[in-house]
């Protein structure tokens, strides 16, 4: 019985996790435990090593660009060694994580991590075989993203939108931007995105307020 592309993926984190683990002293890189809802050492600031979830779930928000604006959630479970993409990357890798439930990790420094899958050629493979089943799994996201509907593609793009500035506690979760803006997120033409935010303020989802979009 073979496996979905995204359950194949995970079974090949964990496999390329276990095997990192399998060659390092744990003791040099202790246990932390994070209650649900805090935010990591590394939070918002340059990612110099990689989390191992040993117990609950991580939940990252990766900026990507030169100007940071797109975002990326991805969640990590236990077992996995997360970000594994940032491995042998140029650039630098800035995010925000989250503890979406109490966690227990262990960072493990990427130049230590890299060190260990040049020195290993079985370890370096199962890596490849991971980041080509990730990229088998976005190529499909893709081509279901261009299969949405416009109201689905602007919902998306709204949320996208709005983990880019959560507001402080108590306040209204505001939204700033052009509708132009918020077009070229969506990837839809530019009275697409108006049609559908005037139709979501009826339906009471959101509200209109000076090139400001109230949630």
């Amino acid at each position: 019985m073979s496996l979905p592309p995204s359950v194949r993926s995970h079974v090949l984190a964990r496999k390329v996790a276990a095997a990192v683990l399998a060659r390092l002293d744990l003791d040099r890189y202790p246990l932390q435990s994070i209650e649900k809802g805090r935010l990591p050492i590394h939070a918002n600031s340059l990612l110099d090593a990689l989390p191992y979830v040993e117990f609950g779930r991580l939940d990252a928000v990766l900026n990507i660009g030169d100007e940071g604006l797109q975002v990326i959630p991805v969640t990590f479970g236990p077992g996995e060694l997360a970000l594994l993409s940032a491995l042998f990357s140029e650039g630098p890798l800035h995010g925000q994580l989250l503890a979406a439930e109490s966690l227990k990790i262990r960072w493990i420094p990427i130049r230590v991590a890299e060190s260990l899958m040049t020195e290993d050629k079985e370890l370096l493979l199962l890596l490849v075989r991971f980041l080509a089943q990730r990229l088998r799994e976005v190529r499909a996201r893709e081509r279901g993203w261009l299969e949405r509907g416009v109201r689905e593609r602007v919902c998306a793009g709204l949320a996208r939108i709005a983990l880019e500035s959560a507001p402080a506690p108590g306040e209204p979760w505001m939204i700033n931007g052009t509708h132009e803006h918020l077009a070229s997120r969506c990837g839809v033409s530019r009275p697409k995105p108006s049609q559908e935010v005037k139709q979501l303020e009826h339906a009471g989802v959101l509200r209109l307020n000076r090139g400001k979009i109230e949630l």
